[in-house]
């Protein structure tokens, strides 16, 4: 069986609530993120296993909306990678390694 490249990430469904990705020091590649409910949808990714800490990305969602987002070479998220939805339903997935 093929070995994938080392830089492969690891995709995590978004459970659309607030939840952590990861626990510990990974690579934050980006993600997919679409807009559920209907309404203007919103979340804020932490480099932090908490809703609070340095934000790595910052998505906003109108009605029924979707949006991709790719750092080509990463950012280094150093205590986990945290998922805060802080408004409306966000369906999606978050792309990582560890």
């Amino acid at each position: 069986m093929a070995q994938p490249p080392n830089n492969t990430a690891t995709v995590t469904a978004l459970t659309g609530s607030d939840q952590t990705v990861l626990t510990g020091d990974g690579i934050f590649f980006g993600g997919t993120f679409t807009e559920t409910g209907g309404s203007t949808s919103g979340c804020i990714i932490y480099d932090n296993t908490a809703n609070s800490g340095t934000i790595l990305a910052k998505v906003s969602l109108a009605a029924n909306g979707i949006e991709h987002i790719n750092f080509a070479n990463g950012l280094q998220a150093g205590t986990g990678i945290r998922v805060d939805i802080t408004s409306g339903a966000i369906a999606g997935s978050i792309h990582f390694t560890s």
